[in-house]
């Protein structure tokens, strides 16, 4: 009668070494998950930081394009940090959304997107204007001077403030870009050098809404060579906005962005951000 018990008290043994076997195993592989968890995060928050988020704001950009509906341009870049009236027409808002990358300005009206421009913040955010032109426009947004990426613009225009500047050309292509007038800008948001005459006001084209061109068109030809596209913007064959000067156009301003730096800390933050990207790019340039 002594056997079963001795039977039982194995069994017994058995089962307490098998269970704390079990238990040391589940916490060996807790530690290892809890180990691995923040470290996977980490990864994953920096592949977003760099290159992983620069890919994924490429592809938001291959689905936007003038007429997609309000809602789809909130799809691809989430909530608008600035919203305002435009100027022309004044029926429609401007969204401005702010990336890592580039700043999204949508010009929306009757709940469509009519225009819509990117300005590169981002040195090695490298976006390549054959992929927003249909292939009709080559070079990087960013990185290529007006000279290489327009041979014969249809409309130029320079401006000159008492704080601010800004450079443009235009291109029509007619149906091969779909009747879209395409604007490819130097904005003093983005990355990149300029180098303009310094004239208050030139303007001809569709910039001058008809009229005869304003200032000296051939002083421009050095600034083509020396200015950096920065801004890609993109409207409708009409492209009343453009007569309206720079400030009237969908595209990110240096004036409506301000109060975003308005904290002193937030400011020098963004002059140091400023200054590193000009080094790099006069060290890239050999300067």
């Amino acid at each position: 009668m002594a056997a079963p018990k001795v039977q039982k008290k194995i069994s017994s043994d058995m089962f307490d070494v098998s269970f704390w076997n079990s238990l040391g195993l589940f916490a060996t592989i807790f530690v290892a998950v809890a180990t691995v968890v923040p470290f996977s995060v980490t990864v994953r928050n920096w592949w977003n930081r760099k290159g992983g988020s620069r890919r994924e704001l490429k592809r938001r950009l291959a689905k936007m394009a003038l007429g997609v509906t309000e809602d789809h341009l909130r799809s691809l870049f989430g909530v608008p940090i600035i919203q305002d009236t435009a100027f022309i027409p004044q029926s429609a808002i401007n969204y401005v959304f702010k990336t890592n990358h580039a700043w999204i300005v949508a010009q929306v009206e009757s709940g469509a997107v009519i225009s819509w421009s990117i300005t590169v913040t981002d040195l090695k955010f490298k976006v390549d204007l054959r992929d927003l032109t249909f292939g009709l426009v080559g070079g990087i947004l960013g990185h290529s001077k007006f000279a290489e990426v327009i041979e014969q613009p249809n409309g130029m225009y320079e401006e000159r403030g008492a704080a601010t500047h800004a450079y443009a050309e235009s291109t029509y292509f007619g149906r091969p870009s779909l009747y879209q007038t395409f604007v490819f800008m130097h904005n003093q948001e983005g990355v990149g050098s300029s180098n303009l005459s310094g004239q208050n006001l030139v303007a001809s084209g569709p910039f001058t809404d008809g009229v005869n061109p304003m200032g000296d068109i051939e002083e421009l030809e050095e600034v083509r060579k020396a200015t950096t596209v920065n801004t890609f913007y993109a409207c409708s064959h009409y492209a009343s906005t453009l007569s309206g000067g720079a400030a009237s156009w969908p595209v990110v301003h240096r004036d409506r962005v301000a109060p975003l730096r308005g904290a002193s800390v937030e400011h020098k933050k963004w002059l140091k951000k400023k200054d590193k990207k000009r080094r790099k790019l006069n060290k890239s340039e050999g300067k």
